[in-house]
């Protein structure tokens, strides 16, 4: 079971950045046919990236989370997420959002995070972390992806 990160899904509205979106594009593709969960945080998130770049556009972004709220599962933050992620934070030396992020997609089983702005390769809590944007990892990324 995998989760994105934010970034993956700004990328995939984002035209300012047309590699990375024809990245994130594909991925999404790809995901439709298989075990995805994605953290309210990271919805929220990305409603809130978009607006502060483009507030104009605010609506779609809202669009974009009804539809992947449809097509994944989404999963809840709880109090407990709040301690998990705050021991990770100190343990693993992390921003505590990205915590939180972790600790919620692993309540849910989650093996792989697809993020660009975390430690590329690095597992923390079982979770490994893997940046789809870097060439390197291709071959790993079509690995994951295949249905």
């Amino acid at each position: 079971m995998l989760t994105l990160d934010t970034n993956v899904l700004f990328y995939a509205f984002d035209s300012s950045e047309p590699a990375k979106r024809r990245i994130a594009a594909d991925i999404f593709l790809r995901l439709q046919a298989l075990d995805v969960v994605i953290t309210t945080q990271v919805l929220g998130e990305f409603i809130n990236a978009v607006s502060r770049k483009n507030p104009a556009v605010k609506a779609d972004a809202i669009a974009l989370v009804e539809s992947w709220s449809s097509l994944f599962s989404v999963v809840d933050t709880k109090s407990a997420h709040l301690l998990t992620a705050a021991r990770l934070a100190d343990r693993y030396k992390l921003q505590f959002w990205d915590s939180l992020i972790i600790a919620v997609a692993r309540s849910s089983d989650v093996e792989v995070m697809l993020t660009e702005d975390m430690q590329d390769g690095a597992t923390i809590d079982g979770m490994t972390l893997l940046n789809p944007f870097n060439p390197a990892n291709r071959a790993a990324l079509d690995a994951l992806l295949a249905p």
